[in-house]
C-alpha cells in the first residue's frame, strides 16, 4: 500500500517582479534567510525580459512566473494570485533591498496590517550621498509631502520592499499596471482602516543597468496618480 504525503503550503510568498535583472536577481534570492526559505516560496514574475534573469531565478530555485504584460502593478497582481502563501513579501529584483531583512517584516506584520520598508534613516545617515541616493531622498521627500494631504503619515511611503497579507491584498482590488501600484496600496489600505508600519533597512547599490530615466516616467505617473486623488477627496 502506498501512503500519499500532504506537501505542506508555504507560509510566506516572496515576491520578485523583474524585467532585465540578471545581474542582481540571483544574489536577491540566494541572500534570503536559509531559514526564511524552509517556510517560504519565492516567485520570480518576469515581465518578458530579453537577457538572462529568468534563468538566473531558475538557478537560485526560485518559481518563474512568466507575464506576457510588462508593468509593475501586472507583475505583483499576477505574483499575489498565484502566490500559495498566506503571506505576501513584496521585493526589487536589483539588489538594493537587503532580502535579508524579510523576517523582520513577517514579524511586524503579526500587529500590523501591512509593512512598508523605510529607507530615509538610511540615506539620512549616508556621509556621502551618491546622485541615485540623492535622486530617491528628494523624490521621496515629495511623495511624502502628498501623502501627507490624505494624513498618511509615511517617510518612505513609495517603498517597494513590503509585506500584507494575502486575504488584506486581496481587498484593496488593486488596478495599477505601473510603479504607482504601491501608491494605489497606501491609499486603499489607509481608506480601509489598515494599521500600517513602516521598518527601516538598507538601501543598497542596485545591481546592473540603471534605469534613471524610467524612474523618472514612473514618478511622474506617480504623482499625477496622487494629484487626482487629492483633487478627488477635495470634491467629496
Amino acid at each position: 500500500m502506498t501512503l500519499s504525503v500532504k506537501k505542506r503550503l508555504p507560509r510566506v510568498s516572496i515576491i520578485i517582479p523583474t524585467l532585465n535583472e540578471e545581474k542582481g536577481i540571483k544574489e536577491t534570492i540566494q541572500e534570503i534567510p536559509d531559514n526564511v526559505k524552509e517556510y517560504s516560496e519565492t516567485i520570480v514574475v518576469d515581465g518578458l525580459s530579453n537577457d538572462g534573469t529568468a534563468s538566473e531565478a531558475r538557478e537560485a530555485n526560485a518559481k518563474i512566473l512568466i507575464e506576457k504584460r510588462k508593468g509593475k502593478g501586472i507583475a505583483m497582481r499576477s505574483g499575489a494570485e498565484f502566490a500559495k502563501g498566506e503571506v505576501l513579501i513584496f521585493i526589487d529584483g536589483d539588489g538594493t533591498y537587503p532580502s535579508d531583512a524579510i523576517p523582520r517584516f513577517v514579524n511586524l506584520l503579526e500587529e500590523n496590517d501591512m509593512v512598508i520598508g523605510n529607507i530615509i534613516p538610511f540615506l539620512r545617515a549616508l556621509k556621502r550621498k551618491r546622485a541615485e541616493h540623492l535622486y530617491v531622498y528628494l523624490s521621496t521627500m515629495l511623495t511624502s509631502l502628498l501623502f501627507s494631504i490624505f494624513r498618511i503619515d509615511l517617510e518612505d511611503p513609495l517603498d517597494g520592499m513590503r509585506a500584507i497579507r494575502k486575504a488584506d491584498f486581496e481587498k484593496l482590488n488593486l488596478e495599477s499596471e505601473e510603479f504607482e501600484i504601491e501608491a494605489e496600496m497606501n491609499i486603499k489600505a489607509w481608506k480601509r482602516g489598515f494599521k500600517i508600519a513602516e521598518l527601516p533597512i538598507k538601501y543598497l547599490k542596485r545591481k546592473g543597468r540603471s534605469k534613471f530615466a524610467f524612474a523618472l516616467g514612473n514618478q511622474l505617473r506617480i504623482i499625477r496618480m496622487l494629484i487626482s486623488n487629492v483633487i478627488k477627496e477635495a470634491i467629496r
